[in-house]
């Protein structure tokens, strides 16, 4: 039984089929000359796109990380990071005066909240994204 990738995985696998194609066309090799992957990318030493993105990623959360704690950027970043560990909000975060408590949408209202990145659910692709209701506790 093979599994099937999640949207994530999908995502990842169209960027290095993409990657791959940008090196073929560098190296001019055509798609009936049957090179594998694995020759291309020992050819031009590139690391995958994968790699690469990791690499980017850690950088950028190092740098926001080491920010001081008043930049938008290391507030949000603690923020989720607290959320994601089941952490209540801090008591520094407020709303800004005159802004709506809830949302009322097809007759629930439901509190605003800082939302954690897994309540995104995206089934179709980026174009897809909707909010997953939150689930009682």
């Amino acid at each position: 039984m093979q599994l099937k990738p999640g949207p994530s995985s999908v995502d990842a696998i169209a960027l290095e089929a993409f990657h791959m194609k940008c090196q073929r066309q560098l190296l001019q090799i055509k798609w009936h000359q049957f090179v594998c992957n694995d020759t291309i990318a020992a050819t031009t030493g590139l690391p995958s796109i994968s790699e690469t993105i990791s690499c980017r990623r850690n950088a950028l959360f190092g740098h926001v990380a080491r920010l001081p704690d008043d930049v938008p950027a290391h507030k949000a970043l603690n923020c989720q990071v607290n959320l994601s560990l089941g952490r209540p909000q801090s008591s520094k975060w407020h709303r800004h005066p005159g802004r709506p408590d809830g949302l009322t949408r097809s007759g629930m209202t439901t509190t605003y909240h800082l939302w954690s990145v897994d309540l995104w659910s995206d089934s179709r692709g980026h174009r897809g994204a909707t909010l997953r209701p939150l689930s009682a506790k």
